[in-house]
């Protein structure tokens, strides 16, 4: 069986250091056979998502039987959906051919469907899935959606085709933004200043994300950091692993338009995919106050949908990626008076001055028992 670590060797073959578009992603789905679940997932889960990603971004979806896996190529993004299972309940089977296919290096997704009790609500031991599924996940090298759909005409607790759609993008083209590398020489002499000026702060932060576990799925597909300055912004690239990362990790960003969602950016790979919602958010504070100095975007298996702090989640889902998204981070941070938030279904973000100041609230909020 495939390890966790093994795997994300091969997952995460492409580098981006240039926009992935349709003809550098292969994406797949399997429905599960033995699901009485799967007639309907495909009509009214897969379908729709794969109608919505091949009008939006061309990508086109090809259907496989249970078993097949599908061809790798290194230079491309190779992507599959499988399901709907019980995560709690897969049989070794499923197991098997989901480790075979983290083990090739494609990016699974897993369509959850948990059984309800006749009156709809989750059934005994569901409370497992909070800890069981996240461990399944790392083991199998794979992505179980987390289903908050709550569906009473088939009994489950699943996911909709949005969440397909989202988490399609999310692995494989990633970046919604429009980048543009500078290949000024100014631009590169920044860059070498900030990655020397933040060396401590990076490891720092790395040391923090090690620590306290921030993250849902991976550490290098869950959040992003920024370090605001005036007329610049130090941003992660994208698919940094964030125990691990240094100042080399990250990369200059000179400009921005949010008209042409265009970003203008020096460094070896593209910037964050969230790079647009902070830069907005960033500007936004210093045009109303303050610009902040540190911006963190981080997972937690607890906080996301834990009980705690439920007062801090957002009233809607909010899609990342966008400019506008900053825009609504933004009202979020100045309705709450307080200085981070949690995205409903997603995760945290936090703002503030300094590493040192991330520190304290990370040990407060996260390491409370």
């Amino acid at each position: 069986m495939v390890t966790a670590l093994a795997s994300a060797g091969k997952v995460r073959s492409y580098d981006y250091t240039h926009k992935a578009s349709a003809a550098d992603v292969r994406c797949y789905y399997v429905v599960h056979p033995s699901s009485p679940h799967g007639e309907w997932a495909l009509e009214a889960v897969l379908r729709p998502a794969f109608r919505a990603l091949r009008a939006d971004y061309g990508i086109v979806a090809v259907p496989l039987e249970f078993g097949d896996v599908p061809p790798v190529r290194p230079d491309a993004v190779t992507y599959l959906v499988y399901g709907p299972t019980d995560p709690l309940a897969m049989s070794s089977a499923e197991r098997e051919y989901l480790s075979a296919l983290s083990a090739e290096g494609v990016r699974t997704n897993v369509i959850s469907a948990y059984a309800l009790t006749p009156s709809g609500a989750d059934r005994p031991g569901y409370e497992a899935a909070r800890t069981v599924v996240p461990a399944l996940c790392d083991e199998l090298g794979i992505n179980a959606l987390y289903p908050d759909e709550i569906d009473l005409v088939r009994g489950i607790r699943t996911n909709t085709w949005q969440d397909v759609y989202v988490n399609a993008i999310g692995e494989t083209i990633r970046v919604k933004y429009q980048p543009t590398e500078s290949l000024e020489s100014d631009d590169a002499l920044v860059r070498g200043r900030l990655r020397r000026e933040h060396a401590a702060d990076v490891a720092e932060l790395a040391r923090l994300h090690r620590e306290f576990h921030l993250w849902q799925r991976k550490p290098y597909t869950d959040g992003s950091i920024m370090f605001p300055h005036d007329g610049y912004w130090f941003v992660s690239q994208t698919m940094t692993d964030k125990t691990l990362m240094t100042s080399d990790d990250y990369d200059l960003i000179t400009s921005f338009d949010e008209g042409l969602r265009g970003i203008t950016y020096t460094g070896p790979r593209l910037p964050s995919s969230d790079s647009p919602e902070f830069l907005m958010l960033s500007s936004l504070m210093s045009m109303h106050g303050r610009r902040p100095r540190l911006i963190v975007h981080f997972h937690h298996r607890e906080l996301t949908r834990g009980l705690r702090y439920r007062d801090l989640v957002t009233d809607t889902t909010i899609e990342a990626g966008r400019f506008a998204a900053g825009r609504l981070f933004f009202g979020e941070l100045r309705r709450k008076a307080t200085d981070w938030f949690i995205i409903r279904e997603h995760g945290m973000v936090w703002v503030g001055n300094s590493v040192g100041e991330f520190g304290a609230f990370v040990s407060r909020v996260v390491g409370r028992p």
